[in-house]
């Protein structure tokens, strides 16, 4: 199978925007179809006398998707009580125990103690190790005993408040009222534009500093 030399040097310079992968772009180039092109690379990568951890590098990291869609937190339930009875039994995967007080990451879903001896690694506590993984080092939780949103920026936290409101369209931190809440979209889109656009240094003023225990 010969290879045309012509369609080489006519690709199209890369466009961010296009939905055409590299793979299609490649195949057209060298006149194949994009799964034998496809199973092609696989053989290669196969043969080559690489160790497993090499070749697993070779993989992708991300499935190929042309639907691509804008990053967003995660989608919650409109009732509160929904959200409180789920996660209030929902085990740590660290530990495998039920946290006494819970913490969702808003990025991920997962589920972390906080302030909990049973988690810390080396003088951290869980929010601040899952923050490191999770979001280089920032991180957004729903505290679940108290509806707060906390965010976690290195040794930086902020309290940012809550995203569920009562009918007065009143916040209810720590659960003392008793009162049903309900997501607010504007709260959650407001934190969603804050979380996207890297802008909680520029909008967030009163950051304070907590333990690493946290």
């Amino acid at each position: 199978m010969g290879v045309n030399l012509r369609n080489l040097t006519r690709l199209e310079p890369y466009d961010v925007h296009s939905r055409r992968t590299c793979h299609m772009r490649c195949s057209r180039a060298l006149g194949m179809t994009t799964p034998s092109l496809a199973r092609i690379c696989e053989q290669l990568v196969s043969s080559l006398p690489l160790p497993t951890k090499f070749k697993a590098l070779s993989q992708p990291i991300l499935p190929i998707s042309e639907n691509w869609e804008r990053p967003r937190l995660l989608t919650l339930p409109r009732l509160y009580c929904k959200l409180y009875l789920h996660y209030r039994g929902v085990k740590c995967k660290v530990c495998r125990l039920v946290p006494n007080d819970p913490a969702l990451c808003l990025v991920c879903g997962e589920l972390v103690c906080v302030k909990s001896s049973c988690c810390t690694w080396l003088n951290k506590g869980e929010c601040t190790k899952h923050a490191q993984m999770c979001g280089a080092g920032t991180a957004i939780y729903l505290v679940i005993m108290s509806s707060t949103v906390v965010i976690v920026r290195g040794d930086r936290i902020y309290l940012w408040g809550s995203v569920y409101l009562d009918q007065h369209d009143e916040e209810d931190l720590e659960l003392r009222r008793g009162k049903p809440l309900y997501l607010s979209d504007t709260r959650y889109q407001c934190l969603n534009q804050q979380w996207r656009s890297h802008s909680f240094d520029h909008t967030l003023r009163k950051w304070g500093w907590h333990q690493q225990l946290f």
